[in-house]
């Protein structure tokens, strides 16, 4: 792997400066004529989960959903494979976690070898995972028009209800709007490699400036998304898969465990951070975030490792100019920003609905959230940057 960040380098790791870690062809809304009969029925009962929970038919029609051979994936392009890994996703985890339910110790073959198949092929997690749910997962009601919320809706979920819709869509905008802040890293690293104080400035304008455009986004996820709604009806089905049995897939032998969806399975922060220099030391929470990362997709992975190998844009800083000093503080104070505004969202959508000091994917955030305030703000250059 290269020392240097290569952000344009789609092939490399699958970003880019315009929509960081989001694809950047639209996901794909249909196999429509595409692969094998089997895979286009999994789809069809994709497409009609929400009347399946609400009707309580999804049991039988998933039991009665045939797997399909192997061969079948072979010629898939990767949107098509990314859209069997979304649908059969969504499948499992409403099966495991439907409202209920008797609890259920295996997946069906008819989505457990479906889910199993896309996953290996695209070098994921067996699991609906954030990049399942989210990165993947999402449409523009105007094609000519942008990714904020409004534009945005999920292709497959859960539940034919706003709050669900909105959740999605906000993620989605959110790693639209951080694609100018995650092409800037390797710029600004550039900028240190050729001791260019104006190329590295510039790039921590941009990550400053997409930084306070993710803050506004994320603030407006109580718009169309109730916390009451969100924590006792969507979030149930997020959970991890825990001590189930991937029927017909002879490659997981016996009962698997793996997280659930989470936002900390994004690439954005843990980019930034290593970026920019942010130390988060030892706690069960960065344990836990880099058990995450094997969660993500192997490109986005890599990046936030190249960023971190890369050259020590904080300490290039700390040697600067004052105008740099400061360009750096402006872009921790907004990293600061975010967390402390992250934080409240927390409260207010998992503490306060559901009492819990776990997130989705078993995310242990509780204080340590907390923390990564401090840390971030003890980055500052100039003392306090928040």
């Amino acid at each position: 792997m290269s020392e240097q960040v290569e952000t344009l380098d789609h092939e490399q790791f699958g970003v880019s400066p315009e929509r960081g870690f989001l694809p950047d062809i639209d996901p794909l809304a249909s196999l429509e004529t595409a692969g094998h009969p089997r895979l286009r029925r999994l789809e069809t009962a994709g497409d009609d989960l929400s009347n399946l929970l609400e009707r309580d038919r999804l049991g039988p029609t998933v039991r009665n959903l045939e797997a399909p051979p192997p061969g079948a994936f072979d010629d898939l392009s990767r949107r098509e494979l990314h859209r069997v890994y979304t649908v059969a996703g969504l499948l499992a985890n409403a099966y495991v976690h439907r409202n209920d339910a008797p609890t259920v110790d295996a997946i069906p073959a008819g989505v457990a070898v479906p889910l199993y198949e896309a996953t290996d092929r695209l070098g994921r997690t067996p699991v609906l995972s954030y990049d399942a749910y989210v990165l993947h997962n999402w449409t523009r009601e105007d094609t000519n028009g942008g990714t904020s919320p409004p534009n945005v809706a999920p292709l497959a979920r859960f539940f034919d209800v706003q709050d669900e819709r909105w959740f999605v869509a906000v993620h989605v905008a959110i790693e639209s709007a951080a694609g100018p802040a995650v092409g800037a890293i390797g710029d600004a690293q550039q900028g240190v490699r050729d001791d260019d104080e104006e190329r590295v400035r510039e790039a921590l304008g941009t990550i400053a400036d997409a930084l306070d455009d993710v803050t506004r986004i994320l603030d407006r996820m109580p718009e169309r998304n109730d916390p009451e709604a969100y924590g006792q009806g969507v979030r149930p089905y997020l959970g991890s898969i825990s001590g189930v049995r991937y029927d017909g897939v002879d490659a997981l032998d016996g009962s698997q465990s793996f997280r659930g969806a989470s936002g900390a399975q994004s690439s954005i922060f843990p980019a930034l951070d290593a970026a920019l220099g942010v130390d988060h030391g030892d706690n069960p929470l960065v344990d836990h975030l880099l058990e995450l990362r094997r969660d993500m997709p192997p490109g986005h992975r890599a990046f936030v490792e190249a960023a971190d190998r890369g050259p020590d844009v904080r300490d290039f800083a700390a040697t600067a100019g004052d105008d740099l000093r400061e360009a750096y503080d402006d872009c921790i104070d907004r990293m600061v920003t975010f967390r402390e505004h992250h934080v409240d969202v927390v409260e207010t959508y998992l503490v306060g609905q559901v009492d819990e000091q776990e997130g989705t994917g078993g995310t242990p955030f509780g204080r340590y959230l907390t923390s990564f305030i401090d840390d971030t703000r003890e980055a500052g250059l100039s003392g306090f940057a928040g």
